[in-house]
């Protein structure tokens, strides 16, 4: 994994239409990987290519935003059609592995095959510097990613954010969190191999035992019973009866978890209600 992010880095420094600007360009993994949360069975990494010659920036909730904003400051220079740059980044990645090992038909990222042995899969995400203000005034400032959309529409990340939560928590909780969201990824592959439960993006279960209180994944002497209790804690809050999930968000502590279509509730309680009865859990 490792070696895909160096080769990422590789070509992106080779680019000739990046000349000029690569003081500009960061790149990071981000993701299970970055995060240490990653399993076997999805052993890709994302590796994000972030243009920090533009700041995208929004206010949060939107209707605090200043009206004219004086800080507004259009940015009129290389890169700015998003396309642009999602071009050059393919292109880069083309010239370094080769047309037949690219697909840029994603969403989102760019995905380089992998190579048995040699690297694992590697998909590359295209992004820009950005900010969300939480004040009209801009003291409050949280730094992301932002990630245009094929389709139209963009995405909000905030890796550093999630990193840091991540860590904390680990440490919280003995070092059971990150545990157990790799156990939790484990049981979904398993049940989705098997037919018993649908796909899920392996970020969903991170974003479950986040949620989780410490006290209950720290609660039991042993690892299966901190994991059992915090399976009993996810049961009985995404029961169809519950109704605090709504404030349930993600790692990184600025995105709710439930508003949107990536996911439900419904298929966080199946999972959990699943990998309960595939560990025999009574």
């Amino acid at each position: 994994m490792e070696r895909a992010e160096r080769m990422v880095k590789a070509a992106i420094d080779a680019h000739p239409a990046f000349d000029g600007y690569r003081s500009s360009i960061k790149v990071y993994a981000k993701g299970s990987y970055a995060n240490r949360t990653n399993v076997r069975a999805d052993s890709d990494v994302d590796v994000v290519v972030e243009n920090q010659h533009v700041t995208y920036f929004d206010y949060f909730p939107r209707s605090s935003a200043p009206s004219p904003d004086p800080n507004a400051n259009p940015y009129t220079g290389r890169w700015d059609d998003p396309d642009d740059w999602r071009e050059e980044v393919r292109l880069a990645m083309v010239r370094k592995f080769g047309g037949g090992d690219v697909d840029s038909s994603g969403e989102v990222a760019i995905t380089i095959a992998e190579v048995t042995g040699s690297r694992p899969s590697a998909d590359v995400v295209p992004s820009f510097d950005y900010r969300r203000y939480d004040s009209p005034d801009r003291r409050v400032a949280h730094v992301g990613s932002r990630v245009f959309k094929r389709s139209g529409g963009t995405v909000a990340n905030y890796p550093d954010q999630q990193k840091a939560n991540g860590i904390a928590k680990d440490q919280n909780t003995g070092g059971r969190y990150k545990k157990y969201v790799r156990a939790l990824k484990n049981a979904e592959n398993f049940l989705a191999a098997q037919g018993i439960n649908k796909e899920l993006p392996s970020y969903f279960m991170e974003c479950l035992v986040w949620n989780v209180p410490n006290s209950h994944i720290a609660l039991g002497g042993t690892l299966d019973q901190g994991f059992r209790n915090t399976l009993a804690y996810l049961f009985n809050n995404l029961l169809p009866a519950a109704y605090d999930y709504d404030d349930w968000v993600e790692p990184n502590d600025l995105k709710y978890l439930f508003y949107g279509d990536k996911w439900s509730r419904e298929d966080g309680f199946k999972l959990v209600d699943a990998t309960w009865e595939l560990l025999g859990y009574e």
